[in-house]
């Protein structure tokens, strides 16, 4: 079902230094929050698509000890994390202004 407005509104946000690193893949409903929300702050990211099959999804595995998407590195914080309503959340407290 669509949410109203998701991934078209746009928020006031603090430009981080680095770009935020995200693991994530199209099929996902998960990832796709994560997605709206860094879209909604325009923040500078750099995505790394992991569907099946992708050395991203491996080179993840290796990072974390399992795959689990959406999952971000923050450099501008040191922050990293699995979950989409806590990423969502994190972004927003972090750099919404």
């Amino acid at each position: 079902a669509p949410r109203m407005g998701a991934g078209s509104r746009y928020t006031p946000a603090t430009m981080p230094a680095k770009p935020i690193t995200v693991y994530s893949y199209e099929a996902s409903p998960f990832c796709k929050l994560v997605r709206e929300k860094l879209v909604e702050l325009e923040l500078p990211h750099l995505m790394k698509s992991s569907g099946r099959g992708s050395p991203k999804r491996q080179e993840l595995f290796d990072k974390r000890g399992m795959f689990q998407a959406p999952y971000i590195e923050d450099p501008n914080t040191g922050i990293a994390m699995f979950e989409s309503s806590a990423i969502a959340k994190y972004l927003e407290q972090t750099y919404a202004k």
